[in-house]
């Protein structure tokens, strides 16, 4: 089985009853956001913050495998701008796990809220906000 059929399964096996692709996506980053800020509180330890950051890591790998993917059907504009959004989330993950700055997890909660936001909305809304 391939990275991305894996990924793909990962999908289908998390996502509810009708609920389409865009909705499970954006529930995962929902989710991610809602761990990362109560990794900002210290009462939780060291240990959570470490796992909040490496789960939503985990998810922005998973969709770069997707964005990677040659059958992806995002324009290529997009999938860069994505893709290059990923690197950031890596490169800020890094560091905070490295320099424990609760700080530092702003910046990955408010990407996760901004994509989650632009996925509830739907193509056809979106078209018409950006014509």
């Amino acid at each position: 089985m391939t990275t991305t059929a894996k990924s793909v399964g990962s999908y289908a096996k998390n996502q509810q009853q009708g609920e389409s692709i865009r909705e499970t996506e954006a529930r995962a980053l929902l989710n991610c956001a809602s761990r990362l800020a109560a990794a900002q509180d210290i009462a939780n330890g060291f240990e959570y913050y470490l796992d909040a950051i490496k789960h939503n890591q985990e998810l922005w790998t998973l969709f770069q495998v997707l964005l990677a993917d040659t059958q992806n059907p995002l324009p290529r504009d997009l999938k860069i701008t994505l893709l290059n959004l990923s690197r950031y989330v890596d490169k800020v993950s890094l560091r905070a796990s490295a320099e424990y700055n609760p700080e530092l997890l702003n910046s990955l909660i408010d990407i996760n809220k901004q994509i989650a936001a632009g996925l509830s909305t739907s193509p056809a809304e979106s078209q018409q906000a950006a014509g």
